[in-house]
């Protein structure tokens, strides 16, 4: 099946979760301020190939301490849970506990390899300060100085080709 095949059998997409995911936001930043930094969906809901088993993937950039951050995130969703909206989702099949991976401004530096799949097809949510965006606008023109691909097989999985014409031993720096 290819990628577009997918995306036409997709069950819900970015408009379905996007009233989840702005409440969500509401709830977090109330509780942790300029502790959030930003937020961007990512994964087969913003690849618009959600289908019956897919998670709402949030990349969260955050300062202070990960547990708090995380516990924020969690409060939330638990409070949201049985909100009309999320019954609502629910009866249409779309995941309403969206799963979040957690980075503070600082490992943002060492290029964590999930921002990669980002540069295709990440959808920031929150970034007041520009900070996941100017990250991945470098990144993006990294991978064009390198000539990196993502290259989509039949299955519908991927990988990055970083460098084509890597030599051996040459050291690629993202």
């Amino acid at each position: 099946m290819t990628a577009a095949d997918k995306r036409c059998d997709s069950l819900f997409g970015f408009a379905d979760v996007k009233p989840l995911t702005d409440a969500l936001l509401a709830e977090v930043r109330a509780e942790l301020g300029d502790w959030l930094t930003a937020v961007a969906l990512y994964g087969s809901v913003a690849r618009g190939e959600a289908h019956r088993w897919s998670d709402v993937d949030l990349f969260v950039v955050h300062r202070g301490d990960r547990e708090t951050v995380s516990e924020a995130f969690l409060h939330a969703k638990l409070r949201l849970r049985d909100r009309p909206l999320a019954r609502e989702l629910t009866a249409r099949g779309v995941p309403t506990a969206p799963v979040a991976v957690y980075r503070s401004e600082e490992e943002l530096v060492d290029t964590p390899w999930l921002m990669l799949d980002m540069t295709h097809h990440g959808i920031l949510l929150f970034d007041p300060r520009g900070v996941l965006g100017r990250k991945l606008a470098r990144l993006r023109t990294r991978l064009q100085e390198l000539g990196s691909r993502r290259i989509e097989l039949d299955d519908g999985s991927w990988y990055w080709d970083l460098k084509p014409d890597l030599r051996p031993g040459e050291v690629v720096t993202l």
